[in-house]
């Protein structure tokens, strides 16, 4: 009888953790899949289509999926976290207290609408009061300590031929619309959005009772357009030898009397001999244009920035005007949810802060540990790829490698949080309390000047679902958001983890290896390490990639661009090609026992077209590639893969399918 019941009790606790492993195992099972459509035709496709069609955007979104929509739950979780701390009372200046108060004073829209546009009255008074191109620049200079950048745009990071120490980087600005070329372009979506930008301008200025608001429109518009005809494209912006340009004050101050240089680093509180000028023709028009536009048509064109800078935060009227220019280039029908509004508010304003509550709540060190030893393992096998290239001498691989070993990792959040000082956060005063923090902002980048630079410091909040490289201080950075599924988790199997967190790692570790990151040193210098004759033939490979990208078509006629997506799609190619060979370095890597029906193989690379199932409506991809140095979803599948031997056999892509590429065809960098 104990027999028998032991028996029973064995296989009673047998279905259970064979219930339990089923249930497990189906969260990483593949569902979307459309087997219509062959993986050599459009593996994209083939993984996605069946998510793809039944995927539906909310109306006050612009996509919907993963990576950068990601964020859009995760913005969920913030809510959760600001309600909760909003609702209680805190140690001044504690985190829980900054965060709380801030975005009560956001979320008390009754205040905010009863004040109208009276928060930015002064600054239409300064501006009315000013009577010479230097007191021009002065409140220029004022306003962008604001975070109301107009006519200069400046930053404090390493200096690229130095990077053991920081100073100022000046940058061509002073537009509206997203790109310099929408002043330019005359196609019916670009036309579209011009006049959007100009009806929207229009209204702001009829909200401030401005007596001839289409010409003052017409005032603004046209001065913006004269300093566009000055900027860099975004493509010849990618140089990164010609666009830092280290000169001295003395010299700026002699060739551009009308900036009036020093005068101007005083007013930013900044000392300094010598900066660096990244675009020096912008700088060039504005010394021209500042005396031969009329000083009347500049205060015009300041009203206008000061309205579109502080719109988002004013009364409703102009919140709602701001939302309907934007819809045109997003698609997104509706506005947000105040609650999401806010959301988006703190996590940009107080990111760091509400961080810590974020990685408190939410996130799992155990990621932290186990995400470490895939940056590990895909750096090893980064090395075997620099060893085996045909293309590389033995000269250049060795600094290849010492540069790949000396990348510094960071995972999970910083091991030292940014302190936002004393700033006073007021939950009956929103405008001041974004006033406040973007002043802080302004001057945490100041006291970084003529100083090593932090090695402590992240570049994107904890929460945020994204990854970089910077090539400055030769670092990877994989932040808490995008440690989770469909990336990562840490109950899958390693075909899915390598197939995404592993893409993503393998990616940015290419990014020191691309055509801006390879003219970076180990240290982070702008300094050639490479022969010459290696370096033309990573120049003709990297050509390679901007044709075939320039190939691709988006939206019946409109054209990747590959020279403005190189870099990213170099680092697609890479990420793919790396995480594999880690992969292969793993027990399952090594097996062909199938999971769900898939081999481990194909389980891998089925991983990567899920982390990159994204949908967008068609106005926010129009300009996504326009301005995005990325390639969209599907082209960051295919045009890899492409190019992945390995893909080919795993799926049986044989000539004929539609993405087949001979061997000779298929490019190869890393």
């Amino acid at each position: 009888m104990k027999k028998l019941l032991y028996f029973s009790l064995a296989l009673i606790t047998l279905s259970s953790c064979n219930k339990e492993k089923e249930a497990e195992t189906n969260k990483f099972d593949f569902d979307g899949i459309d087997e219509s459509i062959k993986p050599g035709d459009n593996f994209f496709l083939h993984v996605n289509k069946t998510w793809y069609d039944n995927a539906v955007i909310a109306d006050d979104q612009s996509g919907v999926g993963s990576y950068s929509f990601l964020n859009i739950p995760q913005k969920k979780l913030l809510e959760n976290i600001l309600e909760e701390v909003s609702s209680g009372t805190h140690e001044k200046g504690s985190a829980d207290q900054m965060v709380g108060d801030f975005y009560n004073s956001g979320m008390n829209t009754t205040l905010i609408n009863e004040r109208g546009f009276e928060p930015i009255q002064p600054l239409l008074d300064q501006i009315n009061a000013i009577n010479s191109i230097p007191a021009m620049m002065q409140f220029v200079a004022n306003e962008f300590k604001s975070g109301n950048g107009s006519l200069i745009s400046m930053g404090v990071s390493p200096d690229d031929e130095n990077s053991s120490v920081n100073m100022l980087h000046f940058g061509q600005t002073g537009l509206g619309l997203p790109d310099r070329d929408y002043y330019f372009k005359t196609d019916e979506s670009t036309l579209e959005i011009q006049q959007a930008y100009q009806a929207y301008l229009t209204k702001l200025f009829e909200l401030i009772g401005n007596e001839n608001p289409a010409q003052s429109t017409a005032t603004a518009y046209g001065i913006e357009k004269q300093l566009a005809e000055a900027h860099k494209t975004r493509i010849e912006r990618r140089n990164v030898k010609a666009n830092y340009n280290k000169l001295a004050v003395a010299d700026l101050n002699k060739n551009q009397p009308n900036i009036g240089w020093s005068k101007l680093l005083n007013h930013f509180g900044a000392e300094a001999d010598s900066v660096d000028i990244a675009q020096p023709a912008y700088y060039a028009k504005l010394n021209t244009m500042l005396p031969s536009v009329p000083l009347e048509d500049w205060k015009i064109y300041l009203k206008a920035n000061v309205l579109t800078n502080y719109a988002d935060i004013l009364s409703e009227p102009f919140e709602t005007a701001a939302f309907e220019y934007s819809k045109v280039i997003s698609g997104q029908a509706v506005k947000q949810s105040r609650a999401q509004i806010m959301v988006n508010k703190v996590d940009r304003q107080l990111g760091f802060a509400l961080g810590q509550l974020y990685v408190a709540r939410y996130f799992n060190e155990d990621a932290k540990t186990r995400v470490a030893d895939l940056v590990n393992n895909l750096q090893k096998a980064f090395e075997t790829r620099i060893n085996q290239l045909d293309w590389m001498s033995d000269v250049t691989k060795v600094q290849a490698k010492e540069k790949l070993y000396a990348i510094t990792k960071k995972v999970g959040y910083p091991d030292v949080w940014r302190d936002y000082g004393n700033v006073n956060i007021d939950k009956d005063k929103y405008f001041e309390n974004v006033v406040a923090l973007r002043k802080n902002d302004y001057q945490y980048g100041l006291d970084k000047l003529h100083k090593a630079p932090n090695k402590d410091e992240w570049g994107t909040t904890p929460s945020t679902v994204t990854a970089y490289y910077n090539p400055s201080q030769n670092e990877i950075v994989f932040p808490a958001g995008i440690l989770q599924f469909p990336y990562f988790d840490l109950q899958a199997d390693d075909a899915i983890n390598y197939g995404g967190i592993g893409m993503v790692i393998g990616h940015e570790l290419t990014h020191a290896f691309d055509d801006q990151g390879a003219q970076f040193d180990k240290d982070g210098n702008v300094k050639n390490w490479w022969t010459d004759e290696d370096y033309e033939k990573f120049q003709a490979k990297t050509q390679q990639v901007i044709d075939r990208y320039s190939s691709y078509t988006v939206l019946d006629s409109l054209h990747l661009k590959g020279a403005l997506s190189v870099g990213e799609n170099t680092a697609d190619n890479g990420g793919i090609s790396i995480a594999y060979e880690a992969f292969k370095l793993t027990k399952q890597g090594q097996d062909t026992v199938k999971i769900g029906g898939y081999t481990p193989d194909q389980r891998f690379f089925m991983s990567i077209a899920r982390i990159w199932r994204v949908k967008t409506r068609d106005e926010y991809l129009r300009n996504y590639v326009k301005t995005n140095s990325h390639s969209p979803p599907m082209w960051r599948v295919n045009g890899p893969l492409m190019n992945f031997t390995p893909f080919y056999e795993a799926f049986d892509v044989q000539p004929g399918d539609a993405n087949y590429k001979p061997v000779e065809e298929r490019i190869k960098i890393w």
